[in-house]
Order: C-alpha cells, then sequence, then structure tokens
C-alpha cells in the first residue's frame, strides 16, 4: 500500500503527484482522491472524484506498459465531473508525454481556475510506474 503515487518528469521539469486516497484501505473502492501539478513556476492541486466505475487510473496505467513500444493516437482518462484527465501520447521513440488537466470544482459544474500541464516518462518506466499506481489506487472493482 502506498500512501502516494509520483511521477516526476524525465526531462527535469514537473511531477504529477496521487495522494490522500479515500479510503485509505485499499481493499475498498477508491471515492477520492487529491492530485497536484508542477511545472515550471506553476503548481496546482485539487480533490477528484472517483466514485463511479471507470475512475480507476491502474488501468490506464497497465495499459501503457502492456504497449510499452507505442500506440496510436492517444490514451485518454477523465474524472467524472471533469476536474482531471490525462491524455498520453507515445512518440515511438521511447518517451511519452502525459497531458494534464486540472481544474478547480466548484460544484454544479462551475470550475474556476485550470491547469494544463505535461510530464514525460520514458518507456521503461512504464512497469514501474504500473505497479506503482495499482499499489496506490488499489484494485478496480
Amino acid at each position: 500500500m502506498a500512501d502516494e503515487f509520483l511521477i516526476k518528469s524525465a526531462n527535469g521539469v514537473g511531477t504529477l503527484r496521487f495522494f490522500d486516497r479515500e479510503p485509505f484501505d485499499l481493499d475498498q473502492p477508491i471515492d477520492r482522491f487529491w492530485v497536484q501539478v508542477t511545472d515550471l513556476n506553476v503548481s496546482a492541486a485539487g480533490p477528484v472524484y472517483a466514485g463511479y466505475d471507470n475512475s480507476h487510473l491502474a488501468p490506464l496505467f497497465a495499459q501503457m506498459a502492456d504497449q510499452w513500444q507505442g500506440w496510436t493516437g492517444e490514451l485518454e482518462w477523465g474524472s467524472l465531473y471533469q476536474e482531471f484527465a490525462l491524455r498520453c501520447r507515445h512518440d515511438r521513440r521511447g518517451h511519452i508525454r502525459i497531458g494534464v488537466r486540472l481544474q478547480a470544482h466548484q460544484g454544479a459544474w462551475d470550475f474556476g481556475w485550470e491547469v494544463q500541464s505535461a510530464v514525460m516518462a520514458e518507456a521503461g518506466q512504464l512497469d514501474r510506474l504500473a505497479r506503482e499506481a495499482a499499489a496506490f489506487f488499489g484494485n478496480p472493482t
């Protein structure tokens, strides 16, 4: 069980951090987690509601690890209330761009600020990232 899941950008600038999973017990379906994105001169964090069937992020990271040699187009994941989204693209040269969009969700589809950024991963990191995602998010329901 991990209390956070951290992706440090391979280019040395930026991080994507998942933390404060609720409930903390990995045997329980995830209801909510927090995400923080940092990049050059910016840092933003916010809660993400995860109380629905497709909310689990571990399968996305497992899919990337299974397709480490590359995939066509983008692999995408978005939260139910659209406060958080990932768009993953493989350049087929061993680099993966994980595009991040995080918004302040103020209820009833009302949003405040929005941050867009990206972290870079390398194909050789994908197995480790998939294991760490599973350790943080737990088992899909």
